[in-house]
């Protein structure tokens, strides 16, 4: 399955970017998403030139940030040149500045509703078969599939990987409980992520993949680490590559 890439500054558009990339996700498209798509150890520009070339399209958020973004310019240039179709999805009212007028000309754009309704908009320009699931069983493989969609980052580099990929496990967060400091703590200790980027994770549109590709041993520690401290868990979820 082809997927989208979602361009926008991460300055004031990543909460918006991530519910649009968990609803497009469900729709049936996978989205390429910065920092959760990110691999670590690899250099971060040719991912992007990579991830769009490979992609059926661009989502641009067009936002106060992203028109003076030289990074989401860069983004809208190579999938300008690739030929990629740009759907800008306005924000708030924000027009799009004259940089990214060059390129996005006379597009149509979509103004930003809630992730829902931009979908449904979005789908038209991009549109995704998926097929529908009858047997109760079906029902909660779709399930874990959008759970682990939502995740927005992988774990740090160095963290532990098992050799065998069938005994790989990951670790979802439901919901922070009235303890928040100490789930980004324990989120902190086991994934190495700094504070920033572990209370965006902690933060995000639940339910929100906190632990991926972990040894079983890992995994049951860290579900119980974060159980400790008042948080709300889904069960572990063999890692699928």
């Amino acid at each position: 399955m082809t997927h989208l890439f979602v361009s926008h500054s991460t300055r004031d558009g990543a909460h918006i970017a991530q519910q649009l990339s968990a609803a497009l996700e469900a729709a049936g498209h996978r989205c390429w998403i910065a920092p959760r798509d990110v691999k670590p150890g690899v250099p971060y520009p040719g991912q992007i030139v990579t991830a769009i070339e490979a992609s059926a399209g661009l989502v641009l958020l067009v936002t106060p940030a992203a028109n003076e973004s030289p990074d989401v310019l860069q983004e809208i240039q190579l999938a300008s040149t690739a030929r990629k179709t740009i759907a800008p999805v306005i924000v708030s009212g924000c027009a799009p500045g004259a940089d990214l007028r060059y390129f996005l000309g006379v597009r149509h754009q979509i103004p930003w509703s809630d992730a829902r309704g931009t979908t449904a908009e979005l789908m038209r320009s991009f549109p995704a078969a998926a097929p529908p699931r009858s047997t109760l069983g079906d029902a909660m493989h779709r399930f874990v599939d959008d759970a682990r969609a939502a995740g927005i980052i992988p774990p740090a580099a160095g963290v532990e990987t098992p050799v065998d990929a069938s005994q790989a496990f990951d670790v979802f967060l439901l919901m922070p409980g009235d303890q928040k400091i100490n789930v980004i703590k324990v989120v902190r200790e086991y994934t190495g992520w700094g504070l920033a980027e572990t209370k965006t994770l902690v933060e995000s549109l639940p339910p929100v993949r906190v632990g991926i590709a972990m040894p079983k041993s890992r995994a049951e520690q860290m579900f119980r680490d974060l159980k400790s401290v008042g948080a709300t868990m889904m069960p572990l979820a063999a890692h699928k590559p």
